[in-house]
Order: structure tokens, then sequence, then C-alpha cells
């Protein structure tokens, strides 16, 4: 179909939106494809079927680029194709190998580089449960099917439990255990994050009064704020309400954010985080150096730890470039008045060079992996006795 289409009703008229459309459907037909059938589906979309000798992927790109000019204006017109191919014995209706060749277009991440999918089954599996996330979340919460692993944070120099990362785990009776990178994009994407981050929530603050009840001791656990979270008056309610009911000097909740959900917040989500803040709620920047960091975004806001990204940790000892950037950040994050913690630290080698560069926390599998809770009050009582 054609990229922001609508782009072009809105700028030319829905006249020149049909010319183009009856030029894109000759440029198909007349095309090294040689269709078999071709067919207009709907608005923009268009459908073709063609044998696979035809289907020559390095002309591809080409022919789904085109130039539309009007008087001294000159437009680029991309296109994306997804494509089904069709097995020897095919059972599925031309509509369902149509069904598939769109969930292949709707795959495609930069259509610049390669505007074309080919179809594979991961891809229905992966639709299914992102589809599974959006319309069963409720009744998952209500059935008590979302669980809260802790993956513990340890301290450099004791190499002690010093706090925690909450994570979900979706259990499903139905479709067996969901793991966060099949279902979180999902729900960020459609607004329900919201939702499971205050199923969390409550989770949490359940788990740090049952131990403060029991006269055991806590550490601090951090969540994650999604942008979304930032954004919506409920939660941020929620979680100040909570804050204040505890009359606690100290609170032992933390909160994660990345710098992606910082860069586009509310003046409300700001004012909320600073309320935070000034309660002595920790702040935590997660995922430094994951591709979207910027040094003006720790420069405007008092984060109180920085969190470097697996990738780094990943490649200590690879290259001396990597390693000095690691130490630099530390250097930077100390001077700022941050603490630093090195997420996905696996080996022991890794956990040396940190410790010898000044960082502050480790949390990883060489640790340990998140767990379930029953099992992190047995480390967390294990560490702290």
């Amino acid at each position: 179909n054609i990229s922001r289409f609508k782009t072009i009703n809105d700028l030319f008229g829905y006249e020149t939106g049909d010319l183009l459309l009856r030029k894109e459907m000759n440029s198909l037909r007349n095309s090294f494809l040689q269709p078999i059938l071709l067919a207009r589906m709907e608005a923009d979309s268009f459908a073709a079927l063609v044998e696979q000798k035809n289907l020559d992927y390095s002309r591809l790109a080409e022919l789904l680029h085109s130039v539309y000019e009007k008087v001294s204006m000159k437009v680029d017109i991309y296109g994306i194709c997804g494509i089904y191919l069709i097995p020897e014995h095919c059972t599925l209706s031309v509509s369902e190998m149509y069904d598939r060749a769109k969930l292949a277009k709707n795959w495609i991440k930069n259509q610049y580089v390669q505007p074309y999918a080919v179809f594979r089954d991961q891809m229905k599996a992966d639709y299914e449960q992102t589809s599974i996330a959006i319309s069963q979340l409720e009744d998952a919460i209500r059935n008590e099917e979302i669980q809260i692993y802790y993956q513990p944070i340890y301290d450099a120099n004791t190499e002690k439990i010093i706090s925690a990362e909450a994570l979900a785990r979706w259990n499903s009776e139905k479709h067996g255990v969901m793991l966060p990178g099949k279902f979180v994009p999902a729900l960020e994407e459609s607004g329900h994050i919201t939702m499971l981050d205050t199923c969390i929530h409550h989770k949490v603050y359940k788990f740090l009064q049952e131990r403060k009840l029991k006269g055991l001791p806590t550490v601090k656990i951090a969540m994650n704020l999604s942008r979304m979270d930032l954004m919506d008056d409920n939660i941020m309610r929620l979680i100040l309400e909570d804050i204040k009911s505890t009359g606690e000097d100290e609170p032992q909740v933390s909160y994660e954010i990345t710098e992606s959900a910082y860069t586009t917040i509310s003046q409300a989500g700001m004012e909320f985080l600073k309320t935070l803040h000034s309660r002595g709620i920790c702040i935590l920047m997660d995922d430094f150096g994951s591709g979207v960091s910027s040094f003006s975004t720790i420069r405007e806001y008092e984060f109180d730890v920085l969190k470097l990204d697996i990738g780094f940790t990943r490649k200590i000892g690879t290259n001396a470039k990597n390693d000095n950037i690691i130490i630099s950040i530390i250097e930077l994050a100390h001077r700022l008045g941050m603490r630093v913690v090195a997420e996905g630290v696996e080996t022991r080698e890794q956990a040396d060079f940190l410790k010898e560069n000044g960082c502050d926390y480790f949390q990883g599998y060489y640790y340990s992996r998140p767990v379930p809770q029953e099992q992190f009050e047995v480390l967390l009582d294990g560490d702290l006795y």
C-alpha cells in the first residue's frame, strides 16, 4: 500500500489522489512482476497474484518508489509490500493468504531500508500474542495471572542485595507463559500499559506492607513508569496517595523511566516526578546509552541513579573504546551526584571491571535472574540476616 496516502489527498485533493491510484495500478500491471491477477482491495491497498519466478526482490524497492510532479511541487511516493509465498499444497482461502501478506506488510520496521517483508509463521504467533495482551489483560489481572518477578540489584562493594527491580510475567491458563517482550510493547502502543503498571504497583506495595507487618526487613523496589503513566492522572494520583499513606520518611519504592519517555511527558508528568523527588523517592534513568540518550536530559532533571544499558556491559573487554565510554559515564554520573547501576552483568570479569572503575551497583544473571516473589524473599532473607 502507499505510505501516508492521506497526505497526498490533503495536499492535492481527491481527484489527484484518484489519479495516483490509477497510475499505481498501471505501474504494477506493467511491471516485472507480470501479475496474473491484480486488484485494488481498499483505499490505497492493492493485491497481486504473481509467479515466484517473477518476484525479483532486488527490484522491489525501485517499483515501490515513484515521483509525482505538479506545477512547481515534486512529491516522492513510497509504497510498502507484504508477501505470502503460497506453498505447493495450500489449503488457505484467498482471503487468508491476503491476510498473511498484509500481516507481513505491517511487520516492516524501516521502509526506506527494506520496503517489503515475507510472511513467516512466527509473525502470526507474535501477532496473536499481542492481540491477546490487548484484549485479555483485564481478565488476566482479575484472575491473578499477572505475577511479579524481582531481579535483585547488588552493592558492588559488599555484593549484598541493595534493592530490586519489579518485572511482570503473564502466566496465562490458556496460552502459557508470556514474557514481557511479547506483551509490553503491544500494551504501550495501545495505551493499556497503565493498567498493567497499576497492577504491578498494587502488588509491590502489598508485598512491602506484608513484610513490614511481619517485622521483616525490606529493600527498595524499583518499578517502571511508562510514557503513558506520566500522562495519566489516575495512576499518578494513586502513587502519591500510597506514598503518603505509608508515612515513611524514606519510602521503599523507586521508579525507573527511560529517556524516551522522559522527553515526551507533559507538564503534569514533570510536576509529578518533581513531587516524587521532593518526597524522597529515588528516580532512575533506565537504559542509558541504548540509542536515544543525550546529555541534555541528565542536565535538565535530577536523576538519582543512572542505569547503564546492557549493550555496554556485554561488550566489556571487547574493545578499548567501549570500556573508556563506560569509565567516562561512571565518572560523569558521580560528578553529577548520581550513582550507577550496570545492567546485564553476566560474568566475573564484567563485575571486576565495573567495580575497579567505580560502578556502584550490579544487576544481571551473574548474580541472579528475575525470580518469583517467594524465591526473592529467600534470597533477601539470606542476604540480610
